[in-house]
């Protein structure tokens, strides 16, 4: 026999001398062995390299035909998975101690290696795995098994088994499924009798309610709080808790809920209980529990379940359970918590709680994020009792002007009195509509009863304060009404409408806005006045202005200010906008008439066209505040403040000043320019022109000065060339030459002289005619054609065919037959310019180049100023209105689309996108679907690498600086960046974002508003309107009464006169003479002529009063 052989002989072989005392000891395990058999987990070195070490569930299992013993192992300790393998215990060849927590089991051909703590339980399995490996061999033995089998086991395996483990029978897969749902038999759980004993002795060591709410903190925070509102608040008390590990066992915790309303239906209060009167480690309608510690010491808080969270209470049937007590489970979704009561009664108390704490809760967190500040229970409650509809509307009606009558409890004797009280009734009011619209379902007839009682309270009482003491309040007074009303039509928008808050609010805003300018008309009148009698003075660059600028933009801004800090509306900008309007119009009417009606000095006509750029740069400054102020988009700015037109008024003005001042300085130009051609010194006639106004309009503003000087000198070129173009038909042969050399000198003469007035591009425009004349002169047959073009067009419908002719007079180089052609072609090209030219509607200074007559020059220069100062005149956009109905309406926005609609939306596409705290853009596919916003690494992935809830955005802001670029602000102040192709694709993102998003607002809950108010009286009257209409009527009775007592003062002394006429008839007897009734003819004719004499001069003396308008 070999070594081998001897070896594993060896193995197999039992001592005979220890054989009696083994088996005896074998024997007293046997019950242990079947009553308890050893299971737990384990980890396992997997034979793999790379693999290491697996947790596994192991157990023994024994196999009840052949009572063999295998060691089983599995993932998971549930009983209804499969086991990973099987060891036969009895191909065991040597266990191997590693060390204090590892030991090695030796089966022919692999190694199991074990891992196991602590060291009790390490140590039973490797003395159980021994005894277990003993006992086979014993009943082998006992079996007198043969050399031959022995020498065929040494030469394959200890005992015939299955070559692979990881190949199972049926038998043993169903005995440790069988034993694995015999969790409380198993050794390595507790017995049930030592967890009676531990909780017995656990609920002698607990600590009372009252001891574990002093340790908790909370005896202080009851203590400062009424007791029985907290208390009623409360549910707490012990509690058994199933632990979550692998081993289930309940155990003794001590929990606590505080409400924010009422736990119990005996009690009810109209108050909220809110986090901040709590300590800061409790939380509303939050389960904390505590675990005990040594006495006197502060519990541990070992969790806390939120009530938000759970979806339902259940109870649980201990009929069919081996437990015991009164079991509950709360269903969170993602776990469920089971908890178990000492009694029925506690149980139940317990359950009603939190079914109040879940709905109270939901109620506080409602998905309109509205902050509930008031308990409606009690109110709903009360409705609720009765069933007729009559007894549970009177019912409420009670108890409403009961509360109604502790909140009004002092007479409105001034306006602070009034706002504070109804202020208190509009927010016991809110407070109670804000809980009754996130009931489930809504409670809007509740709604109805308060929107019946204090809404009506409200306005009756505002009613009964105006009509007391409308015509002693004060501006700010109206303002801050209107800011009351204001405030309370946003607030209860989403409840009711009613149309008579919105028109008190206007009328409001009408009279302050009419008050306002009637206080301001002498104000403005004084600035206006100052114009006549206030010397100009210079600016830093040394231009005349006045102050007028300033001032009149110092009422309109602190009107704003004023008005927009007591009411901060979009109601009140608009009415603002148009104050704006309304004073600017009064300054532009009066300043325009002053200038039509007084000889202004040259100093104050420089003044109003400088401050004219002033008033511009106000304008717009006022439009921007507007805008960013007011809250105004430019489309209501445009419609009511106009500041085009207002700007073009200003403009109109200024070039009325403009005109005055170059007719005061160069009215007489044409006289200037009455010797030869070839006698006009130029550089003479600019030094008598221009120095005397040099100085002067170096104080007017350049956008002005260069106006100015570009009319002069067009002025100099017309009365140049007419001078030239006369000199031309008395020229003779050899003055050709010194015509065309004196054209090109005075031409640089005018450059060089008024090229510090005028741009460089306008003067050498101007001076254009110099270049085409002389072309003009020298050009032959068709070459010619294109000055004489220029020409016309610059002189306009004055150059005509007898300038042409006047012009071929000098043409000494050309013969009578060209000169005829010359002229034929020019003929032509003129009458065609004329025929596709309008006629020009204004007087020309001359109807003909070439005009000998200067006077009749004169004349028409006068006569064009007179009638541009006419026409300046009757300007009919600038007028004043205190009472435009236009300025007075809100305008309503409506959504306009075009006929082909482009894709005004996008749900999905490609974005670069930046998180919070990264540096570089990552390329993302984003999807926009149900609320949320997906990204992902490409179109084709199928799962999201991250979402935003678009309930969640605070705010989607554009990049001013990057138009491509935009981010995403969330409530918790986090920021997602977004970056794409171009401006256009980011304000697509942007709207399609902000749209999803009201969408989703609208679909969580609509509030349908109740409209009321049709048909009933007015809150506020305009009486200042009503008043002024009774003025206006008494007017119009007091003309129509002066009207008849005329008609009846001529009526009778007609009749007067008819008898006076007839008894001086009588007096002449029956038959008068000829001469007499000639002479008593004439006498009638007489009187008649005087009478209307003297109706004449009346008329004319109302004309002049102004009463009156010349027929």
């Amino acid at each position: 026999m070999s070594n081998d052989f001897e070896i594993k002989r060896s193995g197999l072989s039992i001592s005979t001398s220890s054989f009696d005392a083994f088996c005896e000891e074998l024997s007293k395990n046997d019950n242990k062995l079947e009553s308890h058999p050893l299971r737990g987990w384990m980890k396992k070195k997997s034979p793999a390299l790379l693999k290491g070490w697996q947790k596994r569930y192991f157990m023994l299992i024994e196999n009840p035909q052949d009572k063999s013993w295998k060691l089983v192992y599995f993932d998971n300790d549930k009983s209804n998975t499969k086991p990973n393998g099987a060891f036969d215990l009895q191909a065991i060849t040597s266990i191997q101690q590693v060390s204090k927590k590892e030991f090695t089991i030796n089966f022919p051909g692999r190694k199991l290696e074990l891992k196991v703590k602590p060291q009790d339980t390490y140590q039973k399995w490797v003395n159980t795995l021994n005894e277990l490996r003993l006992k086979n061999n014993l009943e082998r033995t006992k079996r007198q098994v043969s050399i031959d089998q022995v020498l065929n086991i040494s030469n394959d395996s200890p005992i015939k088994i299955t070559s692979n483990h990881k190949i199972v029978d049926n038998i043993t897969v169903q005995q440790a499924q069988a034993q694995k749902e015999k969790q409380s038999n198993s050794i390595s759980i507790e017995p049930q009798k030592d967890n009676k004993k531990k909780q017995d002795k656990e609920k002698l060591n607990q600590l009372s309610n009252e001891k574990m709410i002093e340790l908790c903190g909370l005896k202080e925070f009851i203590k400062n709080m009424n007791e029985q509102f907290i208390y009623q608040r409360m549910i707490y008390g012990y509690l058994g808790k199933r632990s979550k590990g692998k081993v289930k066992y309940f155990q003794k915790r001590w929990f606590i809920l505080v409400s924010a309303k009422p736990l119990y239906q005996e009690y009810n209060d109209e108050k909220i209980l809110t986090e901040a009167q709590l300590p800061t480690w409790l939380e509303l309608d939050t389960i904390t529990y505590f675990k005990e510690k040594e006495e006197g010491k502060p519990p541990e808080a070992k969790g806390d379940v939120r009530m938000i969270d759970c979806q339902e209470i259940i109870i649980k049937d201990m009929s069919k359970s081996k437990e015991s007590g009164f079991t509950f489970k709360l269903n969170m979704g993602d776990r469920l918590y089971h908890l178990m009561a000492d009694s029925e009664q506690e149980r139940m108390k317990w359950i009603s709680a939190l079914n109040l704490s879940i709905k109270t809760t939901k109620e506080i967190q409602n998905l309109l994020k509205i902050k509930i500040k008031k308990n409606i229970d009690p109110i709903i409650k009360l409705y609720d009792e009765e069933h007729q509809l009559m007894i549970r509307r009177e019912k409420i009606r009670q108890k409403l002007e009961q509360d109604i009558s502790q909140i009004l409890v002092q007479n409105d004797q001034n306006l602070t009195i009034l706002v504070k009280q109804l202020s208190e009734l509009r927010q016991d009011m809110l407070e109670s509509m804000q809980a009754c619209i996130v009931k489930d379902p809504q409670r809007k007839d509740i709604i109805k009863e308060y929107t019946d009682i204090y809404h009506e309270k409200i306005c009756d009482r505002i009613t009964v304060f105006w009509d007391e003491h409308y015509k002693q309040m004060q501006l700010p007074e109206l303002l801050i009404l209107a800011s009351w009303l204001n405030d309370y039509l946003n607030q209860m928008k989403d409840f009711f409408n009613d149309d008579r808050i919105i028109f008190g609010i206007r009328v409001l805003f009408n009279i302050y806005v009419n008050r306002q300018l009637e206080n301001l008309e002498s104000i403005l009148n004084s600035i206006i006045e100052q114009e006549k009698t206030q010397e100009p003075t210079c600016n830093d660059q040394q231009l005349l202005i006045t102050q007028t600028p300033v001032d009149l933009f110092k009422i309109i801004n602190e009107g704003f200010d004023m008005a927009y800090k007591l009411c901060p509306c979009k109601e009140i900008s608009l009415k603002l906008a148009g104050f704006g309007k309304t004073i600017l119009q009064q300054y532009q009417y009066g300043i325009q008439e002053m200038i039509d009606e007084i000889q202004l000095q040259i100093p104050k006509l420089i003044a109003i066209c400088n401050n004219t750029l002033a008033l511009h740069d106000n304008t717009k400054n006022y439009s921007k505040i507007l805008q960013q102020g007011g809250n105004l988009n430019e489309e209501e700015i445009d419609k009511i403040f106009d500041s085009q037109k207002i700007t073009k008024n200003f403009v109109q003005i200024a070039n009325t000043c403009r005109d005055k001042i170059f007719y005061f300085y160069f009215s007489r130009i044409g006289m200037h320019f009455k010797k030869s051609f070839l006698e006009l010194q130029i550089i003479d006639i600019l030094k008598i022109i221009i120095e005397p106004a040099t100085e002067t309009l170096y104080q007017l503003h350049d956008s002005f000065s260069r106006k100015l000087w570009k009319q002069l000198l067009d002025q100099i070129v017309l009365y140049y060339f007419n001078q030239f173009i006369i000199s031309c038909g008395k020229a003779k042969k050899e003055n050709q030459k010194e015509f065309n050399t004196k054209l090109e000198n005075d031409k640089i003469i005018l450059i060089q002289e008024l090229e510090t007035f005028i741009f460089e591009k306008q003067l050498l425009a101007s001076l254009k005619p110099f270049d085409d004349m002389i072309n003009f002169m020298n050009e032959e047959s068709l070459s010619i054609l294109d000055p004489c073009k220029n020409l016309r067009m610059y002189f306009g419908r004055a150059f005509t065919e007898k300038t042409i002719k006047s012009i071929m007079c000098i043409r000494f180089d050309l013969d009578k037959e060209k000169k005829k052609d010359t002229i034929e072609f020019c003929k032509n090209l003129i009458d065609d310019i004329n025929k596709n030219e309008p006629v020009e509607n204004q007087n020309r200074i001359m109807e003909v180049l070439g005009q000998e007559e200067d006077e009749i020059s004169q004349q028409s220069l006068n006569q064009q100023f007179q009638q541009n100062q006419q026409q300046e005149n009757r300007r009919a956009d600038i007028f004043l209105d205190f009472r435009n109905d236009d300025q007075l309406l809100i305008p309503e926005q409506q959504e306009k689309r075009s006929s082909v609609e482009k894709k005004e939306f996008i749900d999905e596409g490609y974005l670069n996108k930046k998180k919070p705290k990264q540096k570089g853009w990552d390329y993302r596919y984003v999807r926009i679907r149900k609320g949320q916003m997906y990204w992902y690494i490409n179109a084709n992935s199928r799962e999201a690498q991250n979402k935003i809830n678009l309930q969640n955005i605070d705010e989607v802001i554009a990049n001013t600086k990057k138009p491509a670029n935009f981010k995403i602000q969330l409530e918790d102040q986090k920021i997602y960046k977004f970056k794409t192709q171009s401006k256009e694709e980011c304000e697509l993102w942007i709207k399609s974002i902000l749209k999803e998003q009201n969408q989703l607002d609208q679909s969580l809950l609509i509030i349908e508003a109740i409209k009321i108010g049709n048909g009933k009286k007015a809150i506020i009257q305009d009486y200042d309107e009503i008043a002024r209409k009774e003025r206006q009527l008494q007017k119009q009775e007091e003309r129509k009464r002066k009207r008849l007592e005329r008609e009846n003062e001529i009526k009778r002394k007609q009749q007067e006169k008819k008898l006076l006429q007839q008894q001086q008839l009588k007096e002449l007897g029956d038959k008068p003479k000829l001469h007499q009734v000639e002479a008593f003819e004439q006498q009638i004719e007489q009187s008649d002529k005087n009478q209307k004499q003297s109706t004449s001069c009346w008329t004319q003396f109302l004309i002049a009063l102004g009463i009156e308008r010349p027929k």
